[in-house]
């Protein structure tokens, strides 16, 4: 098998995996909605513009998940002291228990695919995996 399909069958069974953990949670968001949580959660000084630039996505999207995820009582916009144009997305504390939730889910799915995987294997896989992404950067 070569390195593209067994980087794309790895990358599809992880997804798969991790959406029917997350549906059995019943959050009732859209896997959009909780990518967009957890880069909210791990980009220091969240704005919709680095959040639109991680995901790749228009800032016309972007504000209206926003919007959602707003409205939903996820997330909340507080003004940025460095920069008067922009706010700030901060997860409110049901978002956080929702990320919370996802994470363990993630980690249930990891533990599942790194059964009977020495250590020293998963860390030349890390280091490895690392390089890879380091290359297209």
């Amino acid at each position: 098998m070569e390195l593209s399909d067994t980087l794309f069958e790895l990358i599809h069974s992880v997804r798969m995996n991790i959406l029917t953990k997350v549906k059995q949670l019943d959050f009732d968001l859209t896997p959009m909605h909780l990518k967009s949580l957890k880069v909210i959660s791990k980009i220091d000084l969240c704005t919709g513009q680095k959040l639109a630039n991680f995901m790749g996505r228009d800032k016309a999207q972007i504000n209206r998940l926003i919007k959602e995820l707003v409205t939903q009582g996820l997330v909340i916009k507080k003004d940025h002291a460095q920069d008067k144009r922009s706010q700030l997305l901060v997860l409110t504390s049901s978002g956080q228990a929702i990320m919370a939730a996802f994470k363990q889910a993630e980690q249930e799915v990891f533990e599942k695919m790194l059964t009977d995987i020495p250590a020293s294997q998963i860390s030349a896989f890390t280091e490895i995996a690392s390089k890879l992404k380091a290359n297209l950067e």
